[in-house]
Parts: structure tokens; sequence; C-alpha cells
């Protein structure tokens, strides 16, 4: 199966190339002097001319890349506000004793910022001396610069309001940016719908790379495709065998997936797309095993021993639905390994 992930899409890092302090404090914050001059970018019209939309994207993408305890962004409709906390900053930079001790008398514990829509652009300030001041123009670029990856441009449209704040808005935006996923219209995501399996079979298929016009070679087996628009898709994951689970006459597109069914084609695509799994344990620890169909117990463990689903309460409920939101998450997820493991 063929990989056409740009490998600055998945490869998402905000400053891994760390701060450095200036030797003393100053009256005026300065904070350009703390970012890596490794990433610092000319001073350009970048921060002036990116929209507020187009940073509220690079930063909820940019939020993959930290654990929660390192970097939390709070988006609302209203503003966005951003910290980074200095044990997150420790992990990509050397710092010593008396540099932590300086950064925390202008800082505190974490760096914070703050975004506010001003028509169709914004106001960037940080919280330095005890205090919000307002972030310049060149070191705002410093820092858009430091978080966005050069060959990575943003798309148009997916400022999704309906995902705002929700806990899976990052991980719907990178699938949106890496055209894997759309919208339900040009402004919402619906990200609590239900995933059908013509949708499932959508995504894989943009996931993997695959081109209709270059891997097609024949109708699915499936008989109730004559009229459905994603027939060649299927029928092309039919071939790779990305789609097994689905064995009736029948392909139903239109008829919601199970969690179960869900996993079995995830890590079909994971093996597909030569991610090594013979060092993964298939394990499967959810107590309700005994309900899942058997040609799926492995691939539930298999992504749960990766991180990439997780139950409640020691269930998997492989009979329920998931939605387009929980399904952003695990392919994200799926994708970032595979880039990983490149």
């Amino acid at each position: 199966m063929k990989k056409t992930f740009l490998a600055g899409a998945l490869s998402i890092a905000c400053f891994t190339g760390g701060f450095g302090l200036q030797a003393n404090a100053q009256e005026t914050v300065d904070v350009s002097s703390i970012i890596h001059p490794k990433h610092a970018v000319a001073a350009t019209k970048q921060a002036q001319s990116m929209t507020y939309q187009d940073l509220y994207k690079t930063l909820v993408i940019s939020k993959l890349a930290y654990e929660d305890k390192e970097m939390t962004l709070v988006t609302t409709k209203n503003n966005m506000t951003l910290k980074i906390s200095l044990q997150g900053l420790l992990k990509t930079t050397e710092m010593s004793a008396q540099e932590q001790k300086e950064f925390k008398e202008v800082f505190g514990d974490s760096i914070q910022m703050r975004f506010t829509p001003s028509g169709n652009a914004f106001k960037a300030e940080v919280y330095a001396e005890g205090k919000w001041q307002a972030l310049a123009d060149e070191d705002l670029n410093d820092f858009i610069g430091s978080i966005q990856e050069e060959d990575f441009d943003l798309k148009p449209g997916g400022y999704f309001t309906d995902t705002i704040g929700h806990w899976a808005e990052g991980h719907i935006q990178l699938l949106f940016q890496l055209d894997i996923i759309n919208g339900t219209s040009a402004t919402t995501f619906n990200p609590n719908g239900q995933v059908t399996r013509g949708q499932l079979a959508t995504m894989i298929f943009r996931a993997s790379g695959l081109d209709v016009k270059e891997d097609y070679e024949g109708p699915a087996t499936y008989k109730d495709l004559a009229k459905y628009p994603g027939a060649k898709e299927v029928a092309i994951l039919e071939e790779y065998g990305l789609i097994d689970i689905f064995d009736g006459a029948n392909f139903e597109p239109y008829k919601p997936v199970t969690r179960e069914e869900m996993a079995f084609v995830t890590a079909s695509y994971l093996e597909a797309m030569e991610f090594d799994v013979s060092k993964v344990s298939k394990n499967n620890p959810f107590a309700d095993k005994n309900q899942m169909r058997k040609e799926t117990v492995e691939s539930i463990g298999l992504l749960k021993q990766l991180g990439v689903i997780d139950g409640a309460n020691g269930q998997f409920n492989p009979k329920g639905n998931l939605s387009r939101a929980q399904f952003a998450k695990i392919l994200s997820l799926t994708i970032m390994l595979i880039s990983d493991d490149e």
C-alpha cells in the first residue's frame, strides 16, 4: 500500500529547539529573547497577515505534540489562552537552575499567551511580571514560526464552530488539514454524529493514500453499491482486505459502524501501512471480550496496547457505535503512530 503522507504534516512539534533566557530579567519583556534562535524567523508580516481562524488551527494541531500537563489550550468563541509549563519546556531544552529561577521571576511556572479576535485578525498578549502585556509583532512572528511547520500550508475553511473547545478539536483539525475528513457544512462538523460504514471506508481510503484512478480494478462483491458514490473506494479496500469484517452480501454503507468493526478496519489499515506490530502485544484486557466477534478480539487488543482506543469501566462495548469525534481521535493517533514509525 502506498504511503503519501507529507512528513511535515505529521511531524507536529512545538518549541523543539527549546528556550534560552537572557541573563537578567528586563523591565520590558522581550519574548523573542526566550525563543531559541534556531526557531526564530525573520521579521515579516506573518503575524499581521495570519487570521484568527488560522491561528486557532495552528494552535489546536500543535497541542497534539504535548502532554496535558505540559501544555493546555483553552479555546472559546471569544478567545484562546495558551499555557506552556516550565516542565514542558524543560523536556525540550537544557535550562540551568539560575535560568529556571529567572524564568519564574518573569513568567511564573508557565508561559501564558492570550489571543482575542479583532475583526478577521487578533490581539496577542503575554502574561509577564504579574500582568497581561501586548505581544509585539516581531515576538509573535517568532512564536508562530516556532510552532508552524514550514512546508505545511493550512487549508482554507475548517473553522468548525461546533468543535471549538471540544476535547477532540485538534484531532478533527489535523484530519481536516490532511484531506481525510470534511465537515457537515462550511462551519459545522457534527462531532456527536455517528460514523457510518461508508464514512469509515472513505476516511480509511483517504488516509491510506490510495487513488481511485490507479487502484480500482473492478466492482466489489457487495450487492448494494450500484448507486453508492463511494463504491469504487469500497471495492479497493475490499481488494486489500481492509474491510473483511463486513462479510455479508451487502455492505450497507449508511448503517452506523460498530466499535469492533471500526477496530478491525483500523488495525488492518495500520498493518497495511507496514507498521511493525510484531513487537506489540495483542492482549485484550476488556471484561466484555466474550461479546466480541472472534475476528476482532486481537485487533481491539492491539489498538488498546498501542494507546489508540480505550473503554469505560473495563468494558469496550464492541456492539456500540462511535461518534465522529471519537473516530477522529482514533484515526489521528493511528496516523501519528505510522508517522513516528517511519
